[in-house]
This record gives C-alpha cells, structure tokens and sequence, in this order.
C-alpha cells in the first residue's frame, strides 16, 4: 500500500464533487436541526439530539472517506470479493444479532452506535461488479450476464427478507449501470428486464401485507376513507400539505408550521420524508437549489469517469452515480406521492448514521479515482492490477 502513495495526488482532486457534496453535507445539516424541532407543552417546543448525532456521523464518515482515498482503488478491487463476502456475511448475520425496530430487523448495536448492513451492501456491490468485469468479455453475451447477475440479485434478496425493500431495489441501478457503462448489448439488458417484469406476480406474493398496502394505496391517495387518510395515506398526505404550503420561496428556515406542528411523523421527518421540510421553509426555488446541485455532483461525478483512464475506476463511478441519483429520485418522487413508500434517504441530507457512511464512501471512492489518472510510461509499471488488458480497453462503452 505504501507502494501506491507516489499516486496520491491531492491537486488532482476534483473540486467540483467535493464541494458539491459539502455543500449538500450543510443543507442537510440545517434541515435535520430544524426537522429535530418537537412541540411540547403549552406551545414550548424543544429541539432533539438528532442535529449533534448527525454532525458526529458526519465527522466519522469524513474520516471513512479519507481512509478510502488513501488506499489505491485499484487495491479496493483486488480485494473485492473479501469486501463483498465480509458485507454479506454482515447482512446474514442481522436475523441472528440484530436489533428490532418498528417490527423489521435491520440494525446491529456496536456499542453507542447503530448501523444497517445493507447500507454496506450497496458500496461492495459496485466494487465486485467492477471487478468481475474488468478482465471479462463473457457479459458481451446474454449467459454471461448470469454470474454479475447472481452477484447483484443474493444480497439483494437477503436484505428483502429483513424486510428493506427499499434498500434491496437499489441494487438493480447499480447493475443496470454498470453492465450497460462496461459496454453489455442493450438487447441483452432490456431481455433481462422482461425477465424482471414477469417475476413481478411472484414477488408480489412474497411481499409482506403492509409492503403490498403501501403499493395499493399509492393508487388511492384521492380516497376520501377516514381510515385511509388517516392510515397508510398519512404519511403521503402530510408531505404533499407541506410542500404545497411552501409555494414559491417557503415560510422560511425553521417556520414550517406543518412538520413543526407534528402533522409530519417524527420518525420520518428528518430522514425519508425530509424534502418536505426543505419544500415547506424554501418553497419551490429551494428544492429547485437543492435538486440543481445533485445535478451538479452528478455531472461532475460522471465528468471524472469520462477521463478516467482505467476501465475500474469508470465503472465505480458510474456505480456510485447511479446508487445516489437512483436514490434522489426515488425519494424526492415518494415524498411527492409519484412513487409508492419506501425507506430511502436523500444522500448527504437525511438523517442517519449508516446512511451518511454509505455516501461518504461513495464520495471517497469517486475522489479517489479522480486523484489517480497515472500515464503508464515504462516497462516497470506494467503490472497487471493496474493496466487493463486489449479486452478490457475495448468494454468502456465511451470509446466503443
């Protein structure tokens, strides 16, 4: 590893992304104070510890990311299948010594501290992806799509049993993305999404009850039924009030009387329906800011894989790209009724431990292909981790 460091070049960091990625780091910061706010008694309202929890999870998670810069990505991929073995195993572990909450077993207690595997999964699905393509031609053809499949699609299905259907569907843009970045016939892609759509009755049996609910009531948000607005439609009702009440330029930081008030529940104010705060106290034109500097980080992002030489690093920033955006979109759209609930947050916005590290890795891993763009010049650098073969050079989709 010490080797490597002559490849650590801090000049080379792209900007753009990381100061994109603080400044959402910050947004999400403010809002998570002000979604901490609970009404008490009398009108005297108090704010949580969640705002100091998050800023410690921020800390924790700079750190995490500075250690994988610091370690070639190149070496993050020689030992992918050990990372994806070691995150899997996590995840298998969760039915046997994780904790409880809210009726699904997620969580592992490490002390003071609690993190969900499957944020884990997501990051160690993209290396391994990376990996198992980069000296392989065989996803050219449509049974050589198998194993990238079954690599995607067991830990996808163990973090479903949890139950985290949420989580457990993010894997499928990661895959998408890479085999399609890595050059994967688009006919052959679009048959296995033929073969994704004719499992969807198998899989809606296997759903839980209240999993299929979500879905059914996604259709009968105009449901006039005082059991269902004030059951499953709740928590999609209350969003959409406050967005609606934010109009044009918000009520203001902290002065959104609708989540203030409690109509939002607590639990899911400050993580999975946190845009509805940010649409209720900077209205239209800050959700607009906000969703403009995703953009942003994504162009940026994608900007570092269009100049990465090595076929790898392309293909972990295509993956981390698509986890986030795939995220983004997912949430901003549920919150706004376009889409049925599900758990996800907004990266670097929501609150949340094991979330704030995923995004943090992610954020390393593209940092650290962009400080690393090495031109091989001599016979003595020509090794085999780090120089693609003829194949390899020829999968990258942009120079196909």
């Amino acid at each position: 590893m010490l080797s490597r460091l002559h490849d650590l070049h801090f000049g080379r960091m792209n900007r753009p992304v990381l100061v994109t990625a603080m400044l959402l780091l910050c947004i999400g910061l403010v809002f998570v104070w002000s979604a901490s706010y609970r009404p008490g008694p009398e009108g005297e309202g108090f704010y949580t510890s969640s705002p100091r929890k998050q800023l410690l999870w921020a800390a924790i998670g700079a750190c995490a990311a500075f250690c994988v810069v610091c370690v070639h990505y190149q070496t993050l991929i020689r030992y992918a299948y050990w990372l994806y073995g070691a995150a899997l195993l996590l995840v298998l572990a969760v039915p046997f010594v994780g904790t409880s909450i809210n009726g699904a077993k997620r969580w592992i207690v490490f002390g003071p501290l609690r993190v969900q595997p499957s944020e884990f999964v997501k990051i160690a699905v993209v290396l391994v992806l990376a990996k198992y393509l980069l000296h392989k031609n065989s996803y050219r053809r449509l049974r050589g799509l198998v194993l990238p499949s079954l690599l995607t699609f067991v830990p996808m299905l163990v973090i479903a049993r949890q139950p985290d259907l949420g989580t457990a569907l993010m894997m499928l843009p990661i895959w998408f993305a890479i085999l399609y970045a890595a050059g994967a016939r688009g006919r052959h892609l679009w048959a296995a999404v033929i073969i994704g759509a004719l499992m969807l009755p198998p899989t809606w049996l296997a759903m839980r009850p209240y999993q299929r609910g979500r879905i059914v009531s996604f259709f009968q948000q105009d449901s006039l039924d005082p059991s269902m607005r004030m059951g499953r439609l709740y928590h999609v009702i209350n969003a959409k009030t406050a967005i609606a009440s934010g109009e044009t330029w918000g009520k203001g930081l902290f002065h959104g009387t609708h989540h203030r008030g409690g109509f939002i529940p607590p639990m899911t104010k400050n993580n999975d329906f946190i845009f509805a705060v940010i649409c209720e106290e900077t209205g239209f034109a800050g959700a607009v800011g906000m969703l403009g500097l995703f953009f942003l980080f994504f162009a940026s992002a994608l900007g570092v894989a269009d100049r990465t030489r090595h076929p790898s690093g392309r293909l972990i920033v295509v993956g981390v790209v698509a986890l986030f955006a795939t995220q983004v979109a997912v949430n901003t759209a549920m919150t706004a009724g376009q889409l049925p609930v599900v758990g996800l947050p907004l990266p670097f916005i929501s609150y949340g431990g094991s979330s704030m590290l995923t995004s943090f890795r992610g954020l390393g891993l593209m940092l650290n292909v962009s400080m690393r763009r090495t031109i091989i010049l001599g016979r003595d650098q020509f090794n085999h981790s780090e120089l693609p073969s003829s194949e390899t050079l020829s999968f990258v989709r942009s120079s196909a």
